[in-house]
Order: structure tokens, then C-alpha cells, then sequence
């Protein structure tokens, strides 16, 4: 800053340098204003027209994947599949820089590849898919176990666990993998977990202004009215068997859960429950294929 104002100091009587320096103050404030500018209008579109980010994708170099980590999502990622050749493209854009952000541990001798890698990357970026700011900011370690494993903070068999205060996600593969290849039960830990994770990362974030935590909650918050309007609406769902008991827990587990069913039975649950479906669509701004 010295440096800088010495160079002032010097350049002073240099029309040419004033000029200059003018013409990168005023690009700073234009763009500065523009950004507020855009947020304004941001926000007025998803409060009152369309509850969904202007755009999604914008990317001044969008980053590949090996192609053996490709392959996996080719071969081995249902949601991956369904996407256009332009979303895949960002989508494995988004797995690149998740795996570049966040450190995977084997655990109990667990070797990790990149099956592990992938598909867990692949679990959480296809639930912020429909944001612009897809980043899980709750997370920056995914702990990985062979199966049910021990946790000495609550003394318990775990076969998932969300540490906000460890930044980590702790999954046992065993069940992690049975959850991704059986994707009609409405049984799915990584989907689980990661929902933890983004809820309380969006709950932290409500009061900045991160429009993909704001449509999230703002979602959440209308989905909850919409139940408690209706006489015995939640004590229906509770009967229906179609959301398991855990659901109604807590408000966490009830948002873990219905997305859960969300992504593996979309056709089901819209049949079923077609005003809760829309909200929590709303909620992820999923607008994929399939959904």
C-alpha cells in the first residue's frame, strides 16, 4: 500500500497514469454496482416470479475427469446417465472440484479407490445439481469405514454420522454401496448423511445471502405450513409406511428422509403426495430428467 501511494505520489502529473487509474476505479465501482445490481434482481425473481437461481452454470474452465472416473459415472450413476451431454459435462465438472476440496480416509484398513471416491462425490453433487452454489460448506473430510463402526462421542454402532464440528461425513461403505445399488427401497445412507450436512451448512447461511440456502429453507419452511394446514396430514403420512417411522424424529431426519424417497421413487411419491413431492422439488430445484 505504500509502494502504491509513493507510485501516486510520482505519477501525478502524468496524464496519461490518472487516466489510467481513473478508468480502473470506475470498472471496480461499475462492477461492484453490477453485482448488487444482479443480486437484487436475483432475489426479486425467486421471491416473487420463479423460486430458482437466473442461471446455474458458469464456468471460466470447466475441469475433467480421468476417464476410469468417467466410466465409473457412465456405468455406475443412475441420476449421471440421465443428464444431457452439456449437464454431464458440468456435473463431472462439479465431481472434480468436490474431489480437489475434500480429503477421503480409509478407515479400519479400508483401502480408497476411486469407486469409493466417485460415487460418494457424485451422491453429493447431484443433490446441489440444481444450485449455482453447489458447495457443501459443512464438509471437508469423508471418513469412510468397511461397515457398522464405533463412535466414541454418543457410544454407539453408527452406520452413517454427519460431525459438523469435524467437518466430516463418516459413511461405512458396506452399507453406503448397498444404498446405491438397490435404489427403489427409500433406503439410502450417502443420500442420508449428505442431507445432514447440506441442511445445517443452509441453516448457518440463511441470514447471508446464499440464494441456494434461501431457496432450500424458504422451501422447507413453506413445505412445513403446507402439512401442518392440513388435519392430520402428518399423522397420515406417518400410517402410510411409505416414510419410514424415522422420519418423524426431528425436523433433520424428516428433511433426510423425504429426500431420500424424493430421489429413489420420484414417480411413487409424486402419485402418492404430489403437493409435498412439488415442494421438495422446489426445495433442490430439480429439474431433471426422471423428476
Amino acid at each position: 500500500m505504500i509502494n502504491f501511494l509513493f507510485l501516486l505520489q510520482n505519477k501525478s502529473e502524468n496524464p496519461a497514469f490518472l487516466n489510467t487509474i481513473s478508468v480502473v476505479l470506475i470498472t471496480c465501482g461499475l462492477f461492484i454496482i453490477g453485482i448488487g445490481v444482479f443480486k437484487f434482481i436475483e432475489g426479486f425473481y425467486i421471491d416473487f416470479i420463479a423460486k430458482k437461481p437466473l442461471f446455474r452454470h458458469f464456468y471460466l474452465v470447466t475441469k475433467e475427469l480421468s476417464p476410469s472416473q468417467k466410466k465409473l459415472l457412465e456405468n455406475d450413476f443412475k441420476f449421471y446417465k440421465r443428464l444431457d451431454v452439456k449437464q454431464q459435462k458440468y456435473f463431472r465438472h462439479r465431481v472434480f472440484k468436490f474431489l480437489s476440496q475434500v480429503e477421503f480416509t480409509g478407515k479400519e484398513g479400508l483401502v480408497i479407490d476411486d469407486e469409493k471416491k466417485i460415487l460418494v462425490a457424485a451422491t453429493a453433487i447431484m443433490l446441489t445439481f440444481g444450485f449455482r452454489d453447489y458447495a457443501i460448506n459443512l464438509i471437508d473430510k469423508i471418513l469412510i469405514y468397511p461397515s457398522i463402526f464405533y463412535s466414541t462421542l454418543d457410544r454407539n454402532y453408527h452406520k452413517g454420522h454427519f460431525n459438523p464440528g469435524y467437518r466430516a461425513i463418516l459413511l461405512s461403505w458396506k452399507d453406503f454401496i448397498h444404498g446405491h445399488k438397490v435404489e427403489d427401497d427409500n433406503l439410502n445412507l450417502g443420500i442420508h448423511e449428505f442431507v445432514h450436512a447440506l441442511h445445517l451448512s443452509y441453516l448457518s447461511s440463511k441470514r447471508t445471502n446464499d440464494i441456494s440456502a434461501h431457496i432450500f429453507i424458504s422451501s422447507l419452511e413453506a413445505l412445513h405450513e403446507y402439512i401442518d394446514s392440513k388435519v392430520n396430514f402428518k399423522l397420515h403420512m406417518q400410517k402410510s409406511a411409505y416414510f419410514r417411522n424415522y422420519a418423524f424424529e426431528n425436523d433433520f431426519e424428516f428433511t433426510a428422509v423425504i429426500i431420500e424417497n424424493f430421489i429413489e421413487t420420484p414417480l411413487e411419491f409424486r402419485s402418492r403426495y404430489p403437493n409435498v413431492y412439488k415442494h421438495v422439488k422446489q426445495m433442490l430445484n430439480f429439474d431433471f430428467a426422471g423428476y
